[in-house]
């Protein structure tokens, strides 16, 4: 069974390492090669092998989802 415990990363070593991906197109300009590489590094553990577009993909729902939640009154 795959724990599913995520440890903190400082924030000073997110994307110092991350290898250059591809953007897909039609991705937002906000998103970079930096975001799209640490956002596969993050999930492929637990999902396998990503494409850039899955990870396209990832990073846009989370931000739907942010987007839902700051919209929503309480």
């Amino acid at each position: 069974m795959r724990s599913h415990h995520m440890t903190a990363t400082p924030s000073s070593s997110i994307g110092r390492d991350a290898p250059s991906v591809a953007i897909p197109a039609g991705a937002p300009r906000w998103v970079t090669p930096e975001l799209l590489a640490d956002t596969l590094r993050v999930w492929e553990p637990y999902y396998g092998s990503l494409t850039p577009q899955d990870g396209l993909n990832i990073i846009l729902n989370v931000s739907n989802l942010f987007d839902v939640l700051r919209s929503s009154k309480p």
